[in-house]
């Protein structure tokens, strides 16, 4: 009785550990690297880090990505 419960146990975390792990779909294209900037869907932009619809404020339209727009002139 208590393998049969220390059996449950050891598959019941090793079955929700990998899944907690696993980002969401919010959180995938969250942290890429610049040399897999374009790697966001046709109608997303990739601005600051993420995939966004339209470019933030002090961001410039590039297209399929967004420059950042220096406030220093």
């Amino acid at each position: 009785m208590i393998l049969r419960l220390a059996c449950f146990t050891v598959l019941l975390f090793a079955v929700s550990i990998p899944t907690v792990a696993m980002a969401g779909p919010a959180q995938d294209y969250e942290f890429r690297p610049r040399s897999v900037r374009n790697a966001c869907r046709p109608p997303l932009k990739f601005a600051a880090g993420a995939c966004v619809r339209r470019c933030p404020a002090g961001y410039r339209d590039n297209g399929s990505t967004c420059g950042f727009k220096s406030m220093r002139r």
